[in-house]
């Protein structure tokens, strides 16, 4: 039986129909970041499980952003020195992949919301940030009769007692090894009371030879109080930067 020129044209239409309706429904049935669903869903619990324990909010709504890759407040490479500078070369293994939430509450009814960073290969919290609202996102407030106040560039003042309360309390939920490094942690005053700091350095820890890290020697867990009590937080300890080099160990692949 012979097949003309316009059965033929229609079976490559319905073809060409065919491949387009199963490439877009593998599409809607896959997550972002090559994860399924069901895998999209369980990293995101994990992440706000992190989140809200660290915050002691377990009620605390947040909404996803991105998965991205900030510059790290602690960043290891390969560094080669260059005119007026130095160049750092990202080394596998080291390179931190972040997803990215905001909290949908104000910070104490300002122009601003915390933005949470999340390892994604172990949900582990990396970093709490205070985020300026954009112009758009206030109107859309205001659209939904919420007022925010702007920011200005004076803040209240806390007492280093009161901060340091605020600033245990935070630790004490996120680190395991708290009890073991408190007392290793450094205090420092800023703007007069505006700000109290605590910093930790893993001094013991000495990086792979031919590795440096930015800005610091050493990994570092550093966190501020503000005079409205709000916070910001940085968790860049090698444990968390070393996930993956000791997964491919485990593997028996070097690194």
């Amino acid at each position: 039986m012979k097949i003309g020129k316009h059965s033929t044209l229609i079976l490559v239409v319905v073809f060409i129909a065919l491949t387009v309706f199963v490439f877009l429904r593998s599409k809607s049935t896959s997550a972002p970041n090559g994860l399924s669903s069901d895998e999209q869903a369980e990293t995101e619990n994990s992440d706000l499980a992190s989140i809200r324990s660290f915050m002691g909010d377990p009620n605390l709504e947040l909404s996803f952003v991105n998965t991205d890759l900030p510059t790290p407040y602690f960043r290891v490479g390969k560094v080669t020195k260059v005119d007026g500078g130095e160049n750092m070369e990202a080394v596998d293994g080291w390179i931190r992949k972040v997803n990215v939430y905001n909290q949908k509450e104000l910070i104490n009814g300002k122009c601003s919301v915390y933005e949470y960073h999340t390892d994604e290969r172990n949900h582990n919290l990396t970093a709490v940030l205070i985020k300026g609202l954009k112009p758009n996102e206030i109107d859309a407030l205001k659209e939904g009769g919420i007022i925010c106040t702007p920011d200005t560039n004076t803040m209240s003042k806390v007492s280093k007692a009161e901060a340091e309360t605020i600033a245990m309390e935070y630790l004490t939920r996120a680190l395991p090894n708290y009890d073991q490094i408190k007392d290793d942690f450094v205090y420092s005053q800023q703007l007069n009371g505006e700000s109290h700091e605590w910093l930790w350095e893993d001094k013991n820890y000495k990086l792979p030879e031919g590795l440096s890290a930015r800005p610091y020697s050493n990994p570092i867990i550093r966190i501020s109080v503000y005079g409205d009590n709000s916070i910001q937080y940085w968790n860049c300890q090698v444990p968390i930067l070393l996930h993956t080099l000791s997964k491919r160990a485990s593997l028996g692949i070097s690194v």
